[in-house]
């Protein structure tokens, strides 16, 4: 069968990892989660949500190229899609911040960390790879230490996927559990589970886009007897207990179960899970430039309740509210003028001419 372009339940996914990353930022100013009592896990370890982004990145990838499985010259032309797709946002944020900071400067505005706005660390963001290990602090846009991760799997895929796309899938199976095994391991060790953005990025990152492609190879042979909507149920709840009892990798298998189990509901050409979820579609497209958009706006918020002597977490309400419309409105912005554009611009000139036939009269 061949892919549709789109998932919606994938999609509806992308909405909800979005969402709980940035109410786990919000968080962290505002701490409202100190209130929750015992649910406050689920606020609190909101940063899974990038393990979610990671797992389903490897998936779509696997299953939207199954050519570079078996035409690895094709990698050019995917590199550029994929390039162009996730870098004129992180650039135009970039541009913002760069304006943001001279502009405070010249007001005689400090920045709370004006560690983060170092010349070594912009020519990483440009390049793409703050992620990569090569430093451990915040830097100019800091949500985008994710996007760098990702742009390594990208440049890694056709290499990768020309091996996992051609086995037969037992042997990709076998690859899923060494690197679920790998990832559980990971998040023993280190002691603070998966939270692991700049150094350690990498070591989280590979594993879950690893086990996302693998799994592709899975879904064709189980998509039709597989009872999806009790995976489905079975984790999110398996990934709501490991976020109320602090064991990462749980949640991270449960989210894993939960992508498994859409995509085999849709392999299998049954009605999308969530249903229509026109809102949740919408959201879950605007989920990357959501993304990218809030480390800007707590950056203002920050210097506007210092300039009023005033802290988030004694406005709560007043910082959640404005963190949310502000940064929907970024979202939006860079969505429409930038995100969309150079998309479609990017389709429309790395897409392969189709092949002209001659016809003998």
């Amino acid at each position: 069968m061949k892919p549709s372009p789109e998932i919606t339940d994938l999609t509806v996914c992308r909405a909800l990892f979005a969402a709980w990353v940035f109410i786990y930022h919000v968080d962290l100013h505002a701490h409202f989660s100190a209130s929750l009592g015992p649910a406050a896990g689920l606020i609190q370890h909101g940063y899974l949500g990038v393990d979610g982004f990671f797992l389903l990145s490897g998936m779509i990838l696997a299953r939207v190229h199954p050519e570079l499985a078996y035409a690895p010259e094709g990698a050019f032309r995917f590199w550029g899609k994929r390039l162009a797709r996730i870098y004129p946002v992180h650039l135009a944020v970039i541009i913002i911040l760069a304006v943001l900071f001279l502009t405070g400067l010249g007001l005689g505005l400090a920045p709370r960390d004006p560690e983060r706005f170092t010349a070594i660390s912009l020519v990483e963001n440009l390049a793409l790879i703050q992620g990569w290990g090569f430093s451990n602090h915040l830097a100019w846009n800091y949500p985008s230490w994710s996007v760098s991760t990702e742009w390594a799997g990208y440049l890694a895929f056709p290499f990768l996927w020309y091996f996992l796309g051609r086995w037969r899938p037992i042997i990709p199976g076998q690859i899923l559990v060494i690197f679920m095994t790998l990832l559980g391991l990971l998040a023993y060790e280190t002691g603070t589970g998966l939270n692991l953005p700049y150094a350690g990025a990498l070591l989280r990152f590979f594993p879950e886009f690893i086990i996302g492609m693998t799994t592709i190879r899975l879904v064709p042979i189980n998509a039709d007897y597989a009872p999806c909507g009790w995976l489905t149920i079975m984790g999110f709840t398996a990934a709501a207990l490991g976020a109320l009892t602090g064991l990462d990798f749980i949640t991270a298998f449960g989210l894993w179960l939960v992508l498994a189990a859409l995509t085999m509901q849709a392999d299998a050409a049954r009605p999308p899970i969530f249903g229509k979820a026109v809102l949740l579609r919408f959201l879950g497209r605007l989920s990357y430039a959501f993304y990218m958009s809030f480390g800007t706006i707590e950056l203002i918020l920050a210097q506007v309740f210092r300039h009023q002597g005033s802290d988030p977490s004694q406005q709560k309400l007043l910082y959640t509210v404005a963190m949310t419309i502000l940064t929907f409105a970024l979202a939006l912005i860079l969505n429409v003028f930038i995100e969309t554009p150079c998309r479609r611009l990017a389709d429309r000139w790395l897409t392969p001419p189709l092949a002209v036939t001659s016809v003998r009269l």
